[in-house]
């Protein structure tokens, strides 16, 4: 039984093999790291290095068709300056069906996140990072959005609040709300309201097994009904109903130290859900790089459509209470 067990395994390792796409990396160098720490890029392509190709000969073509090649990645700098004659191969390319990338959206297509590649300590590269801009027409339906689903969404959000606090009251001692300052838009503070799932919040990080939080708490946080008091916020114009999960000043502070990019965060309204949060819902802060690359990428591809996507997924975490 266990020899057929493992020859099964073997098959469908074969098989996943198989279905991978092969992916050429191209004279990479600084981007290089970044892409390949990636988990998501080595399970779905296999990849093949030809280091200081050169596309004045022509046998990057014949290589790539040797190869059953499907996709190229090169870096950036490498595609901005390409003669004629470079850019008749690439079309060659092109005309064959090969994809051709450049390093960072590379990294942003198979991972939905920006890359920001850490050099060294305290120092970061990203090429495109300052290019963010905020859609002031979307920005304005975005809100108008939020605004609307809030009112709607009160008669069915009110009576959960009740629950929450009714529960909190009669379980454990202290108010039923809490309350605490954090980071929104252009790095204004405000207070953002929750119901009190702990017995005494310091504000510190939430461990697993935390023994600060009641059993009432453990319910209203897989439950998300703790969370249901920023709709108050979004109504006030602190929060939106999607965004960047907002910070607490202390940890704005020390993040912007450690990254300089953090702050980019607060060029919009803070969420409630997030495309961070669904990506990574219990981040570590050893995860904040990797996580301000989910919040950047939102800001930068934001859209009805992934806003959508963002919801649905919320509501498919709240109604089966699992974060992971």
């Amino acid at each position: 039984m266990n020899l057929i067990t493992l020859k099964e395994n073997d098959l469908v390792q074969s098989m996943v093999m198989l279905k991978k796409e092969r992916c050429l990396f191209v004279n990479l160098n600084k981007s290089l790291d970044k892409l390949l720490t990636s988990s998501k890029i080595s399970d779905k392509y296999e990849i093949i290095f030809h280091k200081d190709l050169n596309l004045h000969d022509k046998a990057i073509t014949c290589y790539i068709k040797e190869n059953n090649i499907k996709v190229v990645v090169f870096e950036k700098t490498q595609l901005n300056q390409l003669s004629n004659k470079e850019v008749g191969e690439l079309v060659n390319l092109r005309l064959l069906g090969i994809e051709i990338y450049d390093s960072e959206n590379f990294y942003e297509c198979v991972n939905k996140r920006i890359p920001i590649i850490k050099i060294q300590d305290n120092q970061y590269f990203s090429d495109e990072i300052f290019s963010l801009k905020r859609k002031r027409r979307l920005i304005f339906f975005k809100r108008s959005f939020d605004v609307l689903f809030s009112l709607v969404m009160f008669p069915f959000v009110f009576p959960l609040i009740i629950l929450g606090c009714f529960l909190t009251k009669i379980t454990s001692k202290g108010n039923m709300f809490y309350s605490q300052v954090r980071v929104g838009r252009e790095g204004k503070e405000f207070k953002i309201y929750k119901i009190r799932t702990m017995e005494n919040n310091d504000g510190g990080f939430t461990v697993k097994n935390d023994s600060r939080i009641t059993p009432v708490g453990k319910f209203l946080r897989l439950s998300k009904i703790d969370e249901l008091p920023q709709f108050y916020n979004i109504l006030m114009g602190d929060m939106s109903l999607i965004g960047p999960r907002p910070e607490q000043p202390k940890y704005v502070e020390e993040y912007s130290k450690e990254n300089p990019f953090f702050n980019l965060r607060h060029m919009i309204r803070p969420g409630v859900s997030g495309w961070a949060q669904i990506y990574m819902p219990k981040a570590t802060p050893e995860e904040n790089l990797k996580k301000l690359e989910y919040d950047l990428y939102y800001i930068k591809k934001y859209s009805w459509k992934l806003d959508f996507k963002i919801l649905l997924k919320t509501v498919q975490i709240v109604f089966t209470m699992n974060s992971n």
